[in-house]
């Protein structure tokens, strides 16, 4: 596993952890919130007009709770593209490192041979030989008297 990958986990991780956080904080915000309500009720003092602000003061804590959620989240949407964009660019380098290696190669002077073998020189055969010339034949001599 990469880096980077390692690092997308993590970040994961702390999302979820920072969520369930944040829905265990405002279920026990609204419990203590919802305590003078429960008070007042059984005091009766409590008419439908105030029953209404305590709706309102349970809808104001889940919108902030909501807005904290949402946070979370767009803050781990930013980091796994901050993540996807290295590992783009890691990508782009291997690439790009392979292609100039290739030309590098292609540029480069090809390696010299080593010399080539020579063919022995084939035996001559016997071939047919043009005929001696003959020899002049001499004269006689002239004969001395």
């Amino acid at each position: 596993m990469s880096k980077l990958q390692k690092l997308e986990l993590l970040k994961d991780s702390l999302q979820q952890a920072i969520d369930r956080a944040v829905s265990s904080i405002g279920q026990i915000h609204q419990q203590i919130a919802d305590l003078p309500f429960e008070l007042l009720e059984r005091a009766g003092v409590m008419s439908e007009d105030k029953l209404a602000l305590r709706e309102r003061n349970r809808q104001a804590a889940a919108m902030v709770y909501d807005a904290i959620r949402r946070v979370n989240q767009q803050i781990g949407d930013l980091i796994s593209d901050q993540i996807e964009n290295l590992e783009d660019a890691q990508h782009v380098h291997r690439v790009l490192d392979e292609n100039e290696a290739e030309e590098r190669a292609a540029k480069a002077p090809a390696p010299k041979k080593a010399p080539a073998k020579k063919k022995p020189a084939a035996k001559k055969t016997a071939a047919k030989k043009a005929p001696a010339k003959a020899a002049p034949k001499k004269k006689p001599a002239a004969r001395k008297k």
